[in-house]
């Protein structure tokens, strides 16, 4: 075996002799995706129709993979997801003006401060509201679940 040289004008013929043109009347170039690899044919007349076609054809395709038919709680989520953007945000758009009201804050800390306590009262002093509480827990998981 030689030894190979590396020199930037050996890399400079190697990528030469890989560059070739395939067709001058399609104008297109086999461009290599790296050295001793594959080539991908490239069109430099390609309209941007052509590439976003392609675009929309794969974002369709994975599309149909994800969310395709039969697979309904996929898209189910989807929708949740994407529903769910927006309306954090204008919830925390809403929230934010009602901060800077100037008496609001304190109030909502109060309220907030109060059901707190009422929580621990309630659920929290006891052993037997403790076990009710984690059944009522048990329940909804139970529920929402299955």
């Amino acid at each position: 075996m030689e030894p190979q040289e590396t020199t930037v004008e050996a890399i400079a013929e190697n990528v030469a002799e890989t560059v070739e043109v395939a067709s001058v009347a399609k104008n297109e170039i086999a461009v290599p995706i790296a050295p001793a690899a594959q080539t991908i044919k490239v069109n430099p007349l390609a309209s941007k129709n052509t590439v976003s076609s392609d675009i929309w054809e794969q974002v369709t395709q994975l599309w149909e993979e994800y969310f395709g038919e039969g697979k309904k709680d996929n898209l189910t989520l989807a929708i949740i997801i994407s529903a769910a953007i927006p309306l954090l945000i204008a919830t925390s758009a809403l929230l934010d003006f009602l901060n800077k009201l100037p008496l609001l804050p304190s109030v909502f800390e109060l309220v907030g401060f109060g059901y707190s306590a009422w929580f621990v009262y309630r659920y929290l002093l006891l052993a037997n509201t403790r076990k009710e509480l984690i059944e009522a827990i048990a329940a909804w998981k139970n529920k929402v679940l299955g």
